[in-house]
């Protein structure tokens, strides 16, 4: 039996656009023992998904170094592109280790083709890695298994919300990685106040220490908006989602976890490419204007910001309209 290291994406989004990769190599490596390491939001993602036998959360480098060897892996996958997990994989002791070219990192690997063009979709990237072992791609979109610990965790935050499963909807203003990517909290609070004729109430959505972009919404809707994910792991967030009628995300982990779960997803893409990253496996509607600059994938915007401006309240209004088949005049939604 092979024992087999998967080193995890860094983000949410990332962790979920790799599960049709971990998915693939359960299915090719059956009886073979699979061990992820990952931080502690997408550590929680492949422990709900299920395919890998253990899932370990990253600590220091040097604590995750001991780990891994008390571990004698066989085999290392990189999906990161970093260094860092270059160094993992070779301190492992893994004999074998598969991973971009990247980094200049290459002399670590025992394996490392070129990294594939930019031109497809995320979640194929790691499929020039699976075929170089003979593993064929899992080309279904993502999904995500919920557990009833978690399904149960999310029920009661909304609940506790005051929310109605089935006839809410959930925005998502923050971005972990980049404040480029948001689109204007005002704007979410007046899509909040759109969105209460249509029979929905509203949540804001955050992730740890994300709270301050939940208040500058909160400040400009009409009416108060619950707050929810700052307590939940990125499962129960997850778990959420199942419970709403449609998500509004800026791209960000939200967007792939509420699309991971089948919800309806409003995405709003400005610096990124939706080409690359937009959530895949339930439906989705992409808005963007795209301006000379796009997509520049900057964290800070030398000009106006005009990418993310130019989408207005009406756009995100009527793509919900047109995502859940619902109207302002729609009599059976005109309360609550």
């Amino acid at each position: 039996m092979t024992s087999r290291l998967v080193i995890a994406p860094n983000w949410i989004g990332d962790a979920v656009m790799s599960l049709p990769t971990i998915r693939a190599l359960r299915r090719q490596y059956a009886g073979d023992r699979m061990t992820v390491l990952a931080r502690p939001g997408p550590a929680a993602i492949y422990r709900a998904q299920g395919d890998a036998n253990e899932v370990l959360v990253r600590a220091s480098f040097s604590a995750d170094v001991l780990a891994l060897r008390a571990r004698r892996f066989d085999e290392a996958w990189l999906l990161p592109n970093s260094m860092r997990a270059a160094l993992l994989a070779f301190l492992s002791g893994a004999s074998r280790r598969l991973g971009y070219a990247t980094d200049r990192r290459g002399w670590l690997l025992t394996h490392a083709p070129p990294p594939p063009p930019q031109t497809r979709h995320q979640l194929r990237d790691y499929d020039g890695l699976l075929r170089l072992a003979g593993v064929p791609p899992d080309v279904d979109p993502p999904r995500l298994r919920i557990p009833d610990p978690a399904a149960q965790r999310a029920r009661e935050a909304v609940s506790a919300a005051g929310l109605t499963p089935a006839q809410f909807a959930v925005l998502c203003p923050a971005s972990a990685s980049a404040g480029t990517k948001r689109w204007p909290p005002e704007r979410f609070a007046s899509l909040a106040d759109r969105l209460a004729p249509l029979g929905y109430g509203c949540a804001v959505a955050v992730g740890p220490g994300e709270g301050g972009v939940a208040e500058a919404v909160g400040r400009s809707a009409h009416a108060a908006l619950p707050v929810l994910g700052e307590d939940l792991d990125a499962v129960e967030l997850a778990a959420v989602f199942g419970l709403a009628r449609v998500v509004v995300s800026n791209d960000s982990g939200p967007a792939h976890l509420a699309a991971a779960v089948g919800t309806p997803v409003v995405a709003f893409f400005g610096p990124t490419d939706p080409g690359r990253t937009a959530p895949s496996g339930a439906p989705v509607r992409i808005l963007d204007r795209y301006v000379f600059c796009s997509p520049c994938f900057l964290e800070v915007c030398p000009y106006g910001h005009e990418c993310m401006r130019e989408i207005t309240v009406e756009m995100a209004v009527r793509a919900v309209e047109e995502l859940t088949g619902t109207t302002a005049w729609d009599p059976s939604l005109s309360s609550g």
